[in-house]
């Protein structure tokens, strides 16, 4: 809701022939009311408001009109409100997680470990909660599916050694990571134990894990750690579905700490580098096509490309491989989002859920190869003996061959429309255009 508000106060300066100052009112009112939907601080939201008034009275450059510049200017000062852009160290050799209960601070530990690995660096992970009994089983899991080595003592009560011990048995590591002890709150206990770690393990970086929906309460826990232990970068979580998204970004802004990492899912690839700018142009139907690309070019399947994901030669096959890929990139709902197409595209198509992608791919096992190359020739007869041969319903394999040719027709449109240019430098607005199905007027007689 957030992105869809800002996108429409943008767009009433964008539309209008004449830019008059009520117009620019009325976007600013639009603005304050996204924003405080969203949790953020009522003052960042005046001080933003007084920021936009002042630049509408402001010359634009030569060669940009007073909307182009409005609207620039404007974006460019919601993302300094969101963090702006903060890279994350490329090479890291120590770093300290921390946060309260609750806020995903495990899952994460194992997601920044697989982001790593996938470039290039030997990674392993320390388990230094001491209290949470299940958190030692969930970390050593999670390090198996990140690929990732993993130590932990389990019988061991004293956080400070078992670090001490880990980083023995994780010498040869280019970087180690330490998943340290949550609590309600921040207490003397916890930045005891917190500091003792730290001693032993002496990173070059201590991350403060928070997640989404604490909303502008983030600006207490991000200054409170802080104050304990020197934080130097922030990790939010639960981005994809939070209200209050606006709100933890805009807090951690404001007490200039860096949020390096957002947490967009619960699968350990829902992870990514964030970045104000990219994260504002997705959220409000502009695509981000940058993190899709990253995305796929992580994708181990045979044959699949980021070109074939979104342009692709269409026909079964590919849309079997990008069945595939969808089960790690996430729902489609999320790649729709990054292209900026995801109010343009049939909303059945969006919510597939795993267990019909299965189903799918189970029917087109049962398809012949030139069934799957040329799906045009299949007729009822076809139908009969593919349901047959897959143990599933006629039904469901019409239902995937209806599937199937709305997403021809959507990905031939992009393929069109992409022809001959370089994916990362596709117009996405042109593009959303391309798709948006142009209402029918009613007539009244």
């Amino acid at each position: 809701m957030l992105g869809e508000k800002l996108r429409a106060a943008l767009e009433k300066v964008k539309s209008v022939t004449f830019l008059s100052d009520e117009t620019i009112e009325e976007a600013i009112r639009e603005i304050q009311r996204a924003l405080i939907a969203s949790d953020v601080d009522v003052n960042l939201v005046f001080n933003l408001s007084n920021e936009i008034r002042a630049l509408a009275k402001r010359k634009p450059p030569a060669g940009m009109t007073r909307k182009e510049y409005i609207i620039k200017n404007t974006y460019e000062l919601l993302s300094n409100l969101l963090g702006g852009s903060n890279e994350a160290p490329q090479k890291p050799k120590r770093i300290l997680l921390l946060g309260l209960f609750g806020q995903g601070k495990t899952t994460t530990a194992a997601k920044l470990a697989r982001w790593y690995k996938n470039r290039g660096l030997s990674v392993g992970l320390i388990c230094a909660d001491v209290h949470r009994p299940a958190s030692y089983e969930q970390l050593m899991q999670l390090a198996k599916q990140a690929g990732v080595e993993f130590y932990g003592n389990k019988d061991e009560k004293d956080a400070a050694k078992i670090v001490k011990d880990g980083m023995r048995a994780l010498k040869k590591k280019d970087l180690i990571i330490v998943d340290s002890a949550g609590r309600s709150a921040l207490d003397e206990k916890l930045i005891d134990e917190i500091k003792k770690a730290k001693q032993v393990l002496q990173p070059d970086q201590i991350w403060l894990v928070l997640s989404a929906d604490i909303g502008q309460l983030a600006k207490t826990q991000a200054k409170a750690f802080h104050d304990a232990v020197n934080v130097n970068g922030i990790i939010i979580t639960k981005m994809d579905g939070s209200a209050k998204a606006g709100g933890a970004l805009a807090a951690c802004a404001e007490t200039n700490s860096s949020v390096y990492f957002i947490g967009t899912g619960e699968k350990l690839a829902d992870f990514e580098q964030f970045d104000a700018s990219r994260y504002l142009s997705r959220i409000m139907g502009y695509g981000d096509l940058q993190a899709l690309l990253e995305k796929a070019k992580e994708i181990k399947v045979e044959e699949l490309t980021p070109e074939q994901l979104l342009e692709g030669s269409f026909n079964l096959k590919v849309f079997y491989k990008q069945l595939e890929a969808t089960k790690k990139l996430g729902p489609l709902s999320k790649v729709a989002e990054m292209l900026g197409l995801k109010a343009a595209l049939p909303k059945e198509e969006l919510e597939l859920t795993e267990e019909k992608l299965n189903t799918f791919k189970v029917i087109m096992d049962s398809m012949t190869e030139q069934e799957l190359t040329n799906p045009d020739i299949i007729n009822s007869s076809r139908i009969k003996r593919i349901a047959r041969g897959s143990g599933k319903s006629e039904a469901s394999a019409r239902e995937l061959l209806r599937h199937y040719r709305k997403m021809e027709k959507v990905f031939k449109k992009l393929q069109k429309f992409s022809k001959g240019k370089d994916l990362e430098k596709v117009d996405v607005e042109k593009l959303l255009k391309k798709f948006t199905v142009k209402k029918k007027r009613l007539k009244f007689r």
